[in-house]
């Protein structure tokens, strides 16, 4: 019993002083010496160079970089601060000229409602429409051609009215002598007339009276407006827009009349030759063309287009 605890004890004390005599270190220093001077752990150089202190830079060492490397030191510079009379000035005629050109697309998205709300397009374009039902021919001439038309008779009528409103509003904005608010003054004072008159010449003045009590300008305190100039854009507008429908149809019904009274002849006509299977309008169409085109309906219309809107 004894011999084997014996055993185990002698293998456990040889691989210790085998594991003793691995550690010692080989150039004949014991464990417990120190170590000599020349192994003394020294610091990175990485941090030796970062705890130098770094000397100041002077006028002689800037012209020395400046003429060694050909890199120039700035000198830091400071700029005064601008003056309230510098920020509150109004912008120059170019920057004006510049940022209508950024507004320009926001324009022509809007071009077609100002064509709608304040021109005479709205007028000519349903008479033209109720035109071509008249014929007989829904689908000749074409939409592209009657909107076309519609707006060359527009702009002979709107001709006027868009040079009053460029001498007076846009040309003295552009060349800088009247600001943004005086210069929308002055270039729709010519159209709010226009649609002033046109809704007097028709008899329509109501529409501004029952426009402007419901709006809330007419809810304010202050007087009624005495004539038609009174009456602001936002009244007049919308009164402009409802008696130019009202007067299209009103000339629609007179274009009606003599196509109707050809419907109603070929119709009486048929029915007393017995021809009930035969369509009245596949003989009653040939003759409202003949008639319209003899008659020079085309320039007729367009005349008695022109002259509603004559003063």
């Amino acid at each position: 019993m004894n011999a084997r605890l014996i055993k185990p004890a002698l293998v456990v004390g040889f691989a210790t002083a085998l594991l003793t005599l691995g550690a010692a270190p080989r150039d004949g220093r014991t464990a417990g010496s120190p170590p000599p001077s020349s192994a003394v752990t020294a610091e990175p150089r990485a941090a030796v160079l970062a705890n130098r202190p770094v000397p100041p830079i002077t006028s002689d060492l800037k012209e020395r970089v400046g003429s060694g490397t050909g890199v120039k030191v700035a000198e830091p510079s400071i700029s005064a601060p601008a003056s309230s009379s510098d920020l509150l000035a109004p912008p120059e005629p170019v920057q004006v000229i510049s940022a209508l050109r950024m507004a320009a697309p926001l324009l022509i998205m809007l071009l077609p409602a100002a064509v709608l709300m304040f021109t005479a397009f709205v007028r000519i374009n349903i008479v033209l429409i109720l035109l071509r039902q008249a014929l007989g021919s829904p689908q000749v001439p074409g939409n592209q051609v009657l909107s076309a038309l519609a707006l060359l008779l527009t702009a002979l009528v709107m001709r006027p009215v868009a040079e009053v409103a460029y001498t007076k509003g846009i040309e003295p904005y552009a060349s800088g002598h009247l600001p943004a608010v005086a210069a929308w003054e002055a270039g729709t004072k010519p159209i709010k007339a226009f649609m002033i008159k046109q809704i007097e010449r028709t008899n329509h003045e109501d529409y501004l009276w029952q426009l402007y009590d419901l709006s809330a300008t007419g809810s304010a305190n202050r007087p009624d407006p005495v004539s038609g100039e009174d009456f602001p854009l936002q009244v007049v507008a919308p009164a402009f827009l409802l008696s130019e429908l009202t007067t299209a149809l009103v000339i629609g019904f007179y274009i009606y009349l003599p196509f109707l009274v050809i419907d109603l002849v070929v119709s009486s006509v048929l029915a007393a030759m017995g021809l009930f299977m035969l369509p009245p309008s596949l003989i009653a169409m040939p003759l409202k063309l003949i008639l319209f085109v003899l008659a020079d309906g085309w320039m007729l219309v367009a005349t008695m287009l022109l002259q509603s809107f004559a003063s």
